[in-house]
């Protein structure tokens, strides 16, 4: 009898001691499995993993996205640095052989693109590593230096205008009670705790479960939930209300289903995991909020989830990395809830980059309602798009070396890039390149034409 693919055995699942301990808890002593970092702030080290398909889900199977038109929101995106070759979005990449014998030549590519809104001037810089010597005269855009084996290059890069659209997708995506796969509240740990469960939020470490995901190209290894209808790439800042995004006093990166004040300590409940075979070829991030009440009227409920698409080197297919949903299953008292103010939409780390969907003010903001909820059965899926595909954002880059080196010696080179750019993570940035030697050998080709004497 097949059973659901969780990291931990079944019986755990049933309540919230499904979730491993990262620290100690404050107060009374919550249930076996979240640690608490502060009054309404928990962290869970790993996530339970559903597969769907075990209880006779099919996936669903979207098209692919088409290019960006129409009045959707466009909302600025931020591109992650480092050296991880999964993110399509990488300001920088460094690319080359694998597999090399000692005595070969190696030639190199270093990509480099600026998709952000503004123009940015950049340094790039690579150090050739003892085991390679230039090859004169091969560099393409690129200076070198012989005393400091150096390449470099200077200059500026237009805006590549790398945007998310929120839109409306068919088909719909389910929303799906995680109750009913054996989860647990949330919720449990804190009232447990002695705590009330508004203004709560939980921090899932995806990289023990062997995924990351994008927010704003960013790779991230955690997300965290809050009860308040968000998913936020850090640790959230309690006590604030909902805005239009972007926003600087928001904290962020910040995705907003529908962001408002939310109790659940008397009602509703509050669930979250990786849930696979939701839709075809990737797994997803999946945070739900079922009947969640607001804090100020406990009658204004409503159903409504997020999914995130998930990276990892096991998954098949990444033509959705970098992309969420927001989910609807019924926001009860439309009316009513655009009266107490609530957001959906999305914003950057920073506040500078994001963009609104829907949108009424509260507390005194004093700005005008944009939208209205979604209606249920609705799904708005957030997806990147190249907007400024022809601006001069990127530049190309190439050179060659001589490789010197021992069987089976590892080759590493970096190209390290330094720009303009306000976002501390995009000002610095690298890729780092593997070279593994070994000595190539040949088997004789028989060929089967040849007929011995």
């Amino acid at each position: 009898m097949k059973t659901t693919r969780m990291i931990w055995p079944l019986g755990l699942l049933l309540v919230l001691t499904a979730l491993l301990v990262s620290g100690p808890a404050q107060g009374k002593n919550g249930p076996a499995g979240l640690g608490f970092a502060g009054p309404g702030q928990g962290y869970a080290a790993s996530v339970p993993v559903i597969d769907l398909g075990d209880f006779g889900y099919r996936p669903v199977q979207l098209p692919a996205a088409g290019p960006a038109s129409g009045p959707e929101v466009q909302a600025g995106l931020p591109l992650g640095a480092g050296s991880d070759p999964h993110n399509p979005y990488a300001v920088i990449r460094h690319t080359g052989p694998t597999f090399l014998q000692p005595g070969g030549v190696a030639r190199y590519e270093i990509g480099l693109a600026n998709y952000e809104s503004v123009t940015h001037t950049y340094r790039l810089t690579t150090t050739l590593p003892p085991q390679l010597v230039y090859l004169p005269d091969s560099a393409s855009g690129l200076d070198y230096d012989p005393a400091m084996h150096r390449l470099t290059w200077q200059g500026a890069l237009a805006p590549g205008r790398l945007a998310y659209l929120i839109e409306p997708t068919a088909p719909a995506l389910p929303y799906l009670d995680l109750a009913g796969f054996g989860l647990g509240n949330l919720c449990d740990a804190f009232t447990a705790n002695g705590e009330s469960c508004a203004d709560a939020a939980v921090t899932f470490n995806l990289g023990s479960n062997g995924y990351t995901a994008q927010l704003y190209g960013e790779r991230v290894s955690q997300l965290t939930v809050s009860t308040n209808g968000l998913i936020l790439g850090q640790e959230p800042v309690t006590g604030g209300h909902n805005r239009r995004l972007p926003d600087a006093a928001a904290p962020g990166p910040i995705l907003a289903g529908l962001w408002r004040a939310v109790d659940f300590t008397a009602g509703g409940r509050w669930h979250a995991a990786i849930l696979s075979g939701f839709i075809a070829g990737h797994d997803v991030f999946y945070a739900q909020w079922h009947d969640a009440p607001h804090a100020a009227n406990a009658n204004l409920t409503a159903r409504h989830a997020i999914a995130v698409v998930l990276d990892g080197a096991h998954l098949p297919d990444a033509a959705l990395s970098g992309h969420a949903f927001f989910i609807y299953d019924n926001v009860a008292h439309p009316a009513q809830t655009v009266a107490h103010g609530y957001t959906i939409g999305l914003g950057d780390k920073l506040g500078l980059r994001g963009g609104t969907y829907a949108y009424a003010p509260c507390c005194g903001d004093g700005l005008p309602p944009q939208g209205y909820p979604p209606p249920a059965g609705t799904t708005l899926q957030l997806r990147p798009v190249l907007l400024g595909a022809g601006n001069e954002y990127r530049r190309l880059f190439s050179y060659a070396a001589i490789v010197y080196g021992q069987v089976p010696e590892t080759v590493v080179t970096t190209a390290v890039v330094a720009s303009s750019s306000p976002d501390p993570d995009l000002a610095y940035a690298w890729s780092t390149h593997y070279l593994y030697l070994r000595r190539q050998t040949y088997l004789p080709l028989l060929r089967v034409d040849e007929v011995g004497p």
